[in-house]
């Protein structure tokens, strides 16, 4: 898959995710809780990820 698979479906919104583990640059939807859990695009491994909020930063954009 790639990217545009995410965007097809609506997963729009670019941001980095940073925690203590791992960071991603991740597509999300639009208007998407990120204090709760949700389903994003990591574009690293080009799938489908479920994400808890709260134990994560988000920073608009990818990070180099």
């Amino acid at each position: 898959m790639t990217d545009n698979v995410a965007v097809l479906a609506g997963y729009t919104v670019e941001l980095f995710a940073k925690s203590e583990a791992c960071s991603m640059p991740i597509l999300v939807k639009p208007c998407t809780d990120l204090d709760g859990r949700f389903r994003a695009w990591d574009m690293d491994a080009q799938e489908f990820v479920f994400i808890h909020g709260w134990l994560w930063t988000f920073d608009q954009g990818e990070q180099p």
